[in-house]
């Protein structure tokens, strides 16, 4: 496969969600689907729900194009064959979309919501597995191999809602899951995994499109209906992808995904932190996300949202360096993510403490 063929893919998802995402607005405007402001939201104006669904058929249209006009785009190193592939992921990301849908419309409790998202996750996930797409990494021939898929399961979980508890701030979601599919769709593309690069550049560009119209001051959310598919698709190509080269080691490949997804995760493990220290429920609603706690340090809306995404871009370059890294050094590049993690949380609570005295 060439570059150009990925620009294109990239380019036309890209402008197929700009062109959807106002049209969605409009209906979204005309059916009364719209998030009001209220005590843990931000926005002071109500805003129209919805913008998920133009970044899902943005994304499911690139790759419906991609099985018409490409009959072979490369040789495939997933256990599925081109088509299927697509197919599979269509449909796995409507079933997510339609359960994100069927929470924006009723407004469900956050309990109720993760139940949901997560027998979505487990349902679909189900099928990938059984298909033989499976988290595999560094267990395949060890006794420890009947883990893959499980772990696989979870991980599809973890993330979905991860992204889904990211989407708490304008254009944060959708743009940490542009970079994380860019460099998906760049490390893939680098390895020869051509049909996941292809993949990631038609949610990137899906992403992208409708970053234009997130960003803020939002004129649209993306809603439950687009965090849920962004986080389930990422997830999915996490697990599709090639972090390494052939006949390198491959225990250094579970590291990639994990610092290409590096906000969503942290931003989950910090939130859990928070409100398992402060005695609040662990699935309830709050303001203590990380965009929201730089916010509260005196950031702007878009400098907090700007600060993760630089963050997530730098992640993202370290990861890209792990294919030509030995076992060691890809252990230090992961030893420096997790000390720049941890100092970005060290200053986040000191100034919080000091800003309480």
């Amino acid at each position: 496969m060439h570059v150009s063929v990925i620009g294109v893919v990239f380019l036309g998802s890209l402008t197929l969600s700009a062109i959807l995402t106002p049209a969605v607005r409009r209906i979204a405007l005309k059916s009364n689907l719209v998030d009001r402001p209220g005590f843990r939201k931000k926005h002071l104006l109500t805003t129209p729900l919805l913008g998920g669904l133009s970044i899902y058929f943005a994304f499911g249209i690139a790759l419906l194009a991609g099985m018409i006009l490409l009959r072979d785009p490369g040789a495939s190193m997933t256990s599925l064959s081109w088509k299927p592939l697509c197919l599979l992921m269509i449909l796995g990301g409507g079933l997510m979309a339609l359960v994100g849908l069927v929470d924006d419309i009723l407004g469900l409790s956050p309990g109720l919501k993760l139940v949901l998202h997560t027998v979505a996750a487990l349902a679909v996930g189900f099928i990938f597995v059984v298909k033989g797409t499976l988290l595999n990494i560094f267990l395949t021939g060890s006794s420890f191999a009947w883990l893959a898929a499980p772990l696989t399961v979870l991980w599809l979980v973890g993330i979905t809602n991860s992204m889904n508890l990211l989407d708490h701030a304008d254009g944060l979601a959708a743009g940490s899951s542009a970079v994380a599919a860019v460099f998906f769709m760049i490390i893939n593309f680098m390895s020869g995994n051509y049909p996941v690069a292809f993949i990631s550049a038609a949610l990137a560009g899906a992403s992208a499109g409708f970053l234009i119209f997130n960003y803020n001051p939002a004129s649209i959310f993306m809603g439950d209906c687009g965090s849920n598919m962004l986080g389930f698709v990422l997830g999915i190509i996490a697990v599709l992808g090639v972090y390494t080269p052939e006949g390198s080691i491959r225990e250094i490949a579970v590291l990639a995904p994990l610092l290409v997804l590096s906000i969503p995760l942290v931003d989950t493990v910090f939130v859990l932190n928070y409100r398992r220290k402060t005695g609040k429920p662990l699935f309830s609603a709050d303001r203590n996300h990380l965009a929201h706690r730089l916010m509260r340090l005196g950031l702007s809306h878009s400098q907090a949202v700007i600060v993760l995404i630089v963050i997530a871009i730098l992640m993202g370059i370290l990861a890209l360096l792990l294919p030509t890294l030995e076992p060691f050094q890809a252990v230090l590049v992961l030893a420096h993510a997790l000390g720049l993690i941890g100092l970005f949380s060290f200053f986040i609570n000191r100034a919080e403490k000091r800003r309480k005295e």
